[in-house]
């Protein structure tokens, strides 16, 4: 099971530095897309799309490894106020309802990029894009989240190792 989580982490890490590189693709675009339009030339046609399409996946790619470092944000005052025996069993239950979610909006949006694969569909836009490569990141997101999570509810370490205040800016 370890190598598993293993493997999903580092998926969860190339998926997290490919959002970055989708970051920095998105910052030339619309650096170059001003500057083109500043000089009185023809504005890119294509950035406004692909920019769009570029913050859908820099949203969704980093997710996963975002459960898998602990850089999201969560309350600890309920938590903190229980004992230790009761603290346990609220963890658990976290975990299996961010689970549920995580599995449901996956399946939801599986069944999305099935259905647009089948149908062969088309975001129309300045430029044709696939509309299952719409769905792909959110999929992927969901479900290795998912698997993220199972990796705490599982396993020996708890999302809940670190002092909330040390992860301020992750």
């Amino acid at each position: 099971m370890d190598r598993l989580f293993a493997a999903i982490g580092k998926l969860s890490l190339a998926l997290a530095a490919a959002a970055k590189v989708v970051l920095g693709l998105i910052i030339v675009a619309v650096v170059a897309d001003v500057c083109v339009r500043n000089l009185g030339l023809r504005p890119l046609a294509w950035a406004v799309s692909a920019t769009e399409y570029g913050l859908l996946y820099a949203a969704f790619l980093p997710m996963p490894w975002l459960v898998h470092s602990k850089g999201h944000v969560f309350v600890e005052f309920l938590r903190k106020a229980l004992p230790v025996r009761a603290r346990v069993v609220l963890e658990k239950l976290v975990y299996l309802a961010c689970i549920g979610v995580s599995l449901y909006l996956g399946s939801v949006a599986l069944s999305s990029l099935t259905s647009a694969v089948s149908g062969g569909e088309y975001e129309t836009r300045s430029f044709d894009m696939p509309k299952w490569l719409v769905f792909l990141p959110i999929t992927l997101a969901f479900y290795l989240s998912a698997l993220e999570w199972l990796r705490y509810l599982l396993g020996r370490d708890t999302l809940y190792t670190l002092d909330p205040l040390e992860m301020e800016g992750l």
